[in-house]
């Protein structure tokens, strides 16, 4: 579970800033809060602001640094960092990142600090305790590490002596829990996975193909979603086809599949490009790949069934199917998901629709996933019936963007809505009035 984000000097956040799934006194909706080794963490969170006040900013910025800690940066290749531009001087400073999180029992904070072209900090402590443990720090290419750290039990003297060799090889321009994990050092696996598989960040357009894992293939749990939508789906089927002789899907699309499919682990795979929609799994028995095309099925007026191929519906319904194995995830293992905009493609019925889905059916109770996303729909502001006032965040800009949560605020009987409207809360946009506009003067 994420417990914390921070993010200084990057994009339009110059001074250090604090998104957070703390959850605060408040009793309403308590099934929405979690207890996590003696924090209570939210289940949720929506973020509102006005075009341009950094609200997708803030997941761009969490999206860098969790690319950037799998995947890390090619050997002299420079960081594509993106500094705050409106103070002099900013450029030539570094940005910095952290997450706090919950991760295999216990909690900790990552984080980091880089310029351009290279690491000037990168630390990992366990604060499961009321005292911080650190157990890597790193002031540019000097590294420490804790080795009376759980995490090191039972290290032998050749794992520490591989330790001080890695440390040493270490590039400047690459985060050192990035370069355990090529390097095949399993010391830090939880850590890295959780950045790898537990952290999901979607934005309004997937990447084209989007490719995404998940637990397992469930036939049931994908219908049982569609027909909680009311797609107008009877039922949806899965048709085999031959991946290899598919004309659908590109060359280098099959390529990425081959490369990233996780063989041997029971999971699969969901792919999404051009309107198309396949979920990949290995044949039982054979070890091959097996693509399975996802079909809607209709009734005509004679009850006769109708297959429908998905790039005949609507957006609406091509981003909920998009999201039905991002659901699953939530389902099947504990997962953060935080999708930028959900107003886009999606009516605010079923944006609505989707946050009580997760945090009010039972299927979703028995984990601690975690469903974040960003908007400025004004209907999902209900703080009676489906938030509590700690999961609503606001971020505004005047040069440079500042976050704040409804936490502790005394609303009374306050129309949320209309104050939001009216701008009470920040976060909207100011505009003025059409006839101090000069067109056609």
């Amino acid at each position: 579970m994420l417990i914390r984000f921070t993010v200084e000097n990057y994009l339009s956040f110059n001074q250090r800033i604090d998104f957070n799934m703390l959850a605060s006194e408040e009793a309403n909706h308590s099934h929405h809060v979690v207890d996590r080794n003696k924090r209570k963490l939210l289940r949720s969170s929506l973020l509102y602001g006005a075009n341009g006040s950094g609200k997708s900013n803030l997941i761009k910025a969490m999206g860098f640094a969790r690319d950037f800690i799998v995947d890390g940066v090619g050997k002299n290749k420079n960081i594509e960092l993106k500094p705050f531009k409106l103070q002099d001087g900013n450029q030539q400073k570094p940005a910095r990142f952290e997450f706090e999180f919950f991760c295999a029992g216990r909690a900790y904070a990552y984080g980091f600090v880089l310029g351009k072209s290279q690491i000037f900090g990168e630390w990992l402590f366990d604060i499961s305790g009321v005292e911080e443990v650190s157990i890597l720090e790193r002031r540019e290419q000097v590294i420490e590490l804790n080795y009376e750290h759980p995490l090191f039990d039972n290290i032998s003297a050749e794992d520490k002596q591989r330790f001080k060799f890695e440390i040493d090889a270490v590039r400047k321009n690459l985060l050192f829990l990035t370069h355990c994990a090529e390097r095949n050092l399993t010391f830090f696996d939880d850590i890295y996975k959780w950045f790898k598989d537990t952290l999901v960040i979607v934005f309004p357009q997937f990447k084209d193909p989007f490719l995404i894992t998940f637990a397992k293939f469930d036939e049931k749990f994908f219908n049982e979603i569609l027909d909680f939508f009311d797609f107008g789906f009877k039922r949806i089927k899965f048709v085999s086809i031959d991946l290899e002789k598919n004309k659908e899907i590109k060359e280098s699309i099959k390529t990425k599949i081959r490369s990233d499919f996780p063989h041997g682990e029971g999971k699969a795979c969901f792919l999404s490009f051009d309107k198309f929609n396949y979920i990949i799994k290995e044949k039982e028995n054979e070890g091959n790949l097996e693509a399975l095309q996802i079909v809607g099925v209709r009734e005509d007026d004679n009850s006769k069934e109708v297959d429908f191929e998905l790039f005949e519906e609507s957006d609406g319904t091509h981003r909920i199917i998009d999201l039905i194995p991002i659901l699953m995830n939530l389902y099947q293992k504990d997962t953060v998901v935080v999708i930028d905009e959900l107003e886009r493609s999606l009516h605010s019925i079923l944006s609505r629709t989707l946050f009580d889905l997760f945090l009010n059916s039972p299927k979703f109770k028995q984990n601690h996933s975690q469903l974040i996303g960003t908007t400025h729909e004004a209907t999902l502001l209900d703080i009676v019936q489906l938030f509590r006032k700690d999961e609503i965040w606001f971020i505004e800009r005047d040069k440079q963007s500042i976050v704040y949560s409804l936490a502790g605020a005394n609303l009374g009987k306050l129309d949320i809505v209309n104050s939001y409207l009216t701008g009470r809360f920040g976060a909207i946009p100011l505009i003025d009035e059409a006839e101090v506009l000069t067109w056609g003067k």
